[in-house]
């Protein structure tokens, strides 16, 4: 055989092996590379959609709480107006007319004010409409009786639909200053439900599949169920194996992302079968995971591998590196804008969602650059940084709004606590000992105590409670306090007449119906006799020398607010010796709730004075029930109000002659 013969078989034989050597060696080279790389791109795509769907999620709870809060101030501004007009005896037509007018200037489709019974008594709707509105029975729902009963400042509903006409509001809506009904606020829901839309997980989803090779995505909640499946045409069965789901499960409890690979053989690669999967943990608010995004790519080769089959492998060699150089750019132009995406976004959360001047700008850029989904996600994001930006700046104007209101309470709480005597208003007296406090529930409180010398010999005390709590129940207390303290100086020879004349001024002018429990006596400082009038309130206890309390008898007697001409007893009777006192409480102090949902009760009291009962100082007793009180309600909220006065008689350095 010639040399010639030889070398052309030589090279007939490294071409019939290298060409199929080569053809192998480059296919399993490009599977690797673009499996690496798919897994990559594929993570990197997952993490940037689960950031996404985490700060989407936290977006409409906040849209709908500021909506929630601007409609219930411009109930609130529409309360006060219409009780301004009432007030200037301004006529229903004019009322309505100037309701319309705020509804027409501030897009208001509807504007309501009821009586305490629900019935609407002015309206910003013509009179076709607003027929329609009252018959459709809107304001006697369920929804707005706490409203009307008392139980809740303001309401803002979720989306109420009227069976008359078919229309669908959110409401917001607040009591009338006076308690005497309420005003709503209609809001369309087309504003708030086209921001959510906007921004929804399902949206995000679709975007992300049109801008990636993806064939399905799947997001779940915390307890690892679907909430958004999105699959392109020919995605096939989405439902998920026992594999898929433990990569699920395995990403929300590493906190990670994480891959799988079905089907990963390489004659199934070969023939178009393998699935990437590539799973990311979505975090909440509180920085852990409350989900996660599932995506399935495919890893299909066999394109390449018919043409590498075809054209032999120096040809396949090149035509892959020409593959693989075309290949580059365009994946770059694709995961390139979505890595810039996800850093922004990463940016923004570490801000705490405060956008600077370069990542708005980062962000135009790539909505600028792309005329595909990428560049609408960009823009997308652009627009809800925007608009969290306004939202934000909303809620800190609401906020500072509170801590006005609570700067306001705070004051209010300074003055009512100055209203109080302090011990300094009795100097020079070593015939009693006194001491008082008052802790309100809230701010401000309804129970209230007094005392002051009415002459030479003679001690006024007084103890109230008045119903409800708050600034209602605090105005009325200094009422009560200052009628106390005027017919108690004007006339106090006789205890019940006093209790009386304040009574009849009480109910003159009571609109809220509000009442208030008290007790008031005289003690003589010469005898350490206690003339009283009990109107309606707790039984005090006597601090006797024996070392026992002892609960005064009961003989009844009204609360003052309810009858202007009640008549109350004539004045009984408690005679101390010398050393012994008096404690009066409020209902704060025997019906304080532990953490077991139980009441401190007057038993309770009665034991925490045993041991101060003989010899200790007013102010240590007072001390002493108030330490066993919050001992007993550890844990627990102050649930009402809490006056204690006790009063110990010394005796008299000058007792009267016989």
């Amino acid at each position: 055989m010639t040399l010639r013969r030889r070398l052309f078989l030589l090279v007939t034989l490294s071409i019939a092996i290298g060409i199929p050597s080569a053809a192998v060696v480059f296919a399993h080279l490009s599977w690797r590379s673009v499996l690496e790389r798919t897994e990559r791109d594929g993570t990197l795509v997952a993490q940037l959609l689960a950031q996404s769907i985490g700060l989407i999620r936290q977006v409409p709870e906040t849209i709908r709480e500021i909506v929630g809060n601007d409609v219930r101030a411009q109930a609130d501004i529409v309360a006060h107006l219409t009780r301004i007009a009432r007030q200037r005896k301004a006529s229903a037509a004019e009322i309505n007319r100037a309701l319309r007018s705020i509804a027409a200037d501030n897009g208001i489709p509807e504007i309501w004010v009821t009586d305490t019974a629900g019935t609407p008594v002015f309206w910003s709707l013509d009179d076709v409409s607003a027929t329609v509105g009252i018959d459709s029975g809107l304001t006697l729902r369920p929804i707005f009786r706490p409203l009307l009963e008392g139980r809740k400042f303001s309401v803002f509903t979720d989306l109420q639909r009227r069976d008359l006409d078919g229309r669908e509001f959110y409401y917001g809506g607040v009591a009338m200053p006076d308690r005497n009904g309420m005003a709503l606020i209609a809001r369309r829901p087309d504003r708030i439900d086209r921001i959510i839309g906007r921004i929804g997980s399902k949206r995000l989803t679709e975007t992300v599949m049109a801008a990636a090779m993806i064939d399905t995505i799947w997001v779940f909640d915390e307890t690892l169920k679907p909430v958004a499946v999105t699959s392109t045409p020919g995605g096939g069965d989405v439902a998920l194996t026992a594999d898929e789901r433990a990569i699920v499960e395995r990403v929300v409890g590493s906190s990670a992302p994480a891959s799988y690979l079905r089907n990963g053989g390489f004659h199934q690669v070969l023939l178009g079968q393998a699935l990437l999967y590539v799973a990311a943990p979505i975090f909440g608010a509180d920085g852990l995971p409350d989900g996660a995004a599932l995506m399935s790519l495919p890893v299909n080769m066999r394109t390449e591998f018919n043409t590498l089959l075809l054209v032999g492998g120096g040809l396949t060699g090149l035509l892959l590196l020409a593959s693989m150089a075309l290949a580059l750019p365009f994946l770059n132009r694709i995961v390139g804008p979505l890595a810039r995406l996800a850093a922004q976004t990463n940016r923004l959360v570490e801000r705490n969602f405060r956008a600077d001047p370069e990542m708005r700008e980062e962000l135009l850029n790539v909505s600028r650059s792309r005329a595909d989904e990428v560049g609408y996600l960009g823009g997308a994001l652009s627009s809800m940084v925007a608009q969290l930006e306004t939202h934000i700046a909303e809620l800190k104007e609401t906020t500072a709004a509170k801590e006005r209101i609570e700067g306001e309470l705070s004051a209010a709480h300074s003055i009512q606590m100055g209203m109080l005597p302090g011990l300094f208003a009795l100097p020079g007296h070593a015939e009693f000992d006194l001491h008082a406090v008052l802790e309100p529930a809230k701010a401000v409180g309804g129970d209230l105590f007094d005392f002051f010398l009415l002459d030479e010999h003679r001690l006024f005390i007084l103890v109230g409670d008045v119903s409800d709590k708050g600034v209602p129940a605090a105005l009325f207390m200094a009422v009560t306090k200052t009628l106390f303290a005027v017919e108690a100086r004007r006339d106090s020879s006789s205890i019940s007449r006093i209790v009386e004349r304040v009574n009849a001024a009480l109910c003159e002018n009571n609109p809220e119906d509000m009442f208030v429990t008290v007790f008031a006596g005289i003690l003589d400082l010469r005898t350490g006799e206690i003339t009283y009038c009990d109107g309606g309130h707790e039984r005090p206890l006597i601090l006797r020398r024996d070392g026992r309390p002892e609960m005064i008898e009961k003989r009844g007697g009204l609360a003052l607010g309810f009858l202007p001409d009640a008549v109350y007893r004539e004045e009984d009777i408690i005679r101390l010796a010398a050393g012994e006192g008096l404690v009066v409480y409020t209902d704060g102090v025997s019906e304080a709730m532990s953490a077991g949902n139980e009441m401190f009760t007057v038993v309770r009291l009665r034991d925490a004075l045993v041991p101060v009962c003989r010899e200790a100082s007013a102010r240590i007793v007072v001390d002493q029930v108030l330490a066993a009180v919050r001992s007993f309600g550890a844990g627990c909220a102050q649930s009402d109000d809490i006056a204690l006065l006790a009063l110990r008689w010394q005796g008299s350095p000058d007792p009267p002659l016989p």
